[in-house]
């Protein structure tokens, strides 16, 4: 998955989907559905998720910076961290939501 991550937002554009939205979008929702769908596996491990994933983030950009003909921008890592914060935070309150909700249901039935 952390490959395909790569590959969706930092290769060349020639190897990246054409999407009509802008290049920010496409990072941000790429992590945003990443975030969620790890800490939605994971939920005991949210923090780890979420610091390995910024770890991974920083990473790519780092790792741009060492590719000829590429570039890492301190716009695109934040773009990308505020993505995976939104979707592990989206799923972990989404998780939340539901446990709540069906807990009333247990109560009513009793």
């Amino acid at each position: 998955m952390i490959l395909g991550l790569f590959i969706v937002t930092d290769t060349s554009l020639a190897l990246r989907p054409h999407t009509l939205i802008s290049p920010n979008i496409d990072r941000f929702a790429a992590l945003f559905v990443v975030g969620a769908v790890f800490s939605l596996a994971y939920p005991q491990h949210v923090l780890p998720i979420l610091l390995g994933l910024l770890v991974v983030i920083i990473g790519f950009e780092l790792i741009q910076k060492l590719l000829s003909g590429r570039h890492g921008y301190v716009k695109d890592m934040f773009v990308k961290g505020a993505g995976c914060c939104a979707g592990v935070f989206a799923a972990t309150a989404l998780r939340r939501a539901l446990s709540a909700m069906s807990g009333r249901a247990d109560q009513s039935k009793s």
